[in-house]
């Protein structure tokens, strides 16, 4: 008895210090999950993954906060709240696009480390779902256009988590106004698809991956004239480094080191008298990818015939290609995908 004692006095000691740093979370159905392959994990936490890399951007995972599902939020980028933001420099990729009225917004991609605060949490349109699910991503959002509701309805490639509807995975900050005090995290995401059993592993490399060139580049500036001044992006290049540094409206993100910028043209439409986009997701256009101060010319192109439910998710991703017509390897690290309209200018020198 006495052995026994100490036998469950030390694993309780063992659970409650994982506690301390491991993220935990809800256990799931793991026969439900699995299959009842044997893979799954019995207990309450998610072991720290050394030496795995992250198949979004193919950067080590010293923690992972999924077993390889995605999290994708809607974030706001209205000039006046962006010392709100947070979570973006945690995030593995982030597209960033108008929304109305000049403003862009972003779409930020998680499956790396834990992250506490995410945010500020905003509407969802539809070209952000159409990358949402790509990942089969666990999409966070507070509402959105009638649009982009009426296709979250139906849609089977992304795991709908609306304030409105899911008050649990998104929370309000009343320490600010609304409707800039909405935030998520990882932990609330992970657990909401778990708990749906939603499991939709990324198993395949997002982009062909590299490592920084031995020597970089000279092109150690990229401007991006998206609408007006306080939505203008700037990157700067670090050969010591060889990540970009952003600047938005001129102000320095100090906790964002960008590995790749990828130039994204598309056409675009306005839809109606309140500046609502149609925003080109599918079809190609014209690439510029920023890596190494460098550049490439090149295409994207997304196949939007894709819609069986089965699919794997590579076969429905939007792709780069060079002039050659071959897929572009990308520097390992965070990458920023800028999707701008046809026609704004885009200077690097």
């Amino acid at each position: 008895i006495v052995t026994f004692l100490l036998v469950n006095s030390l694993i309780s000691l063992l659970i409650s210090s994982a506690a301390k740093t491991l993220y935990k979370v809800k256990p799931i159905d793991e026969m439900a999950v699995y299959g009842g392959n044997g893979n799954g994990l019995n207990d309450n936490f998610y072991f720290l993954r050394n030496n795995r890399q992250s198949n979004l951007n193919g950067a080590d995972l010293k923690q992972s906060s999924s077993r390889g599902q995605t999290g994708a939020v809607v974030i706001e980028n209205y000039t006046p709240i962006r010392h709100l933001q947070r979570g973006l420099d945690k995030a593995s990729i982030v597209y960033e696009t108008l929304a109305e009225g000049g403003i862009t917004r972003f779409l930020a991609i998680f499956d790396g480390e834990p992250v506490d605060k995410i945010g500020p949490v905003r509407s969802a349109r539809p070209y952000f779902i159409t990358w949402a699910s790509e990942y089969r991503a666990g999409f966070a959002h507070v509402g959105g256009s009638q649009e982009a509701l009426g296709i979250l309805k139906d849609n089977f490639r992304v795991f709908n988590l609306d304030e409105f509807s899911d008050s649990r995975t998104i929370w309000r900050d009343n320490n600010y106004d609304p409707p800039h005090n909405a935030f998520t995290s990882t932990y609330n995401i992970i657990n909401s698809l778990n708990e749906a059993k939603y499991y939709y592993p990324l198993t395949d490399e997002r982009f062909p991956f590299k490592d920084p060139d031995s020597v970089p580049g000279d092109i150690k500036t990229i401007t991006i004239d998206f609408s007006i001044d306080p939505y203008t992006v700037k990157y700067i290049f670090d050969p010591n480094s060889s990540t970009y540094s952003r600047y938005n409206g001129g102000k320095l993100n100090a906790d964002i080191k960008a590995s790749d910028v990828i130039v994204q043209f598309v056409d675009t439409e306005v839809l109606d008298d309140a500046g609502r986009l149609r925003i080109q997701t599918n079809g190609t256009g014209k690439t510029l990818v920023f890596r190494d101060g460098k550049v490439i010319e090149g295409t994207w192109e997304k196949d939007s015939s894709i819609n069986s439910p089965d699919q794997k998710m590579s076969e429905s991703w939007t792709k780069f290609f060079d002039k050659e017509g071959k897929e572009i390897q990308i520097n390992r690290g965070q990458i920023w995908i800028e999707v701008v309209p046809n026609g704004r200018t885009v200077n690097y020198f």
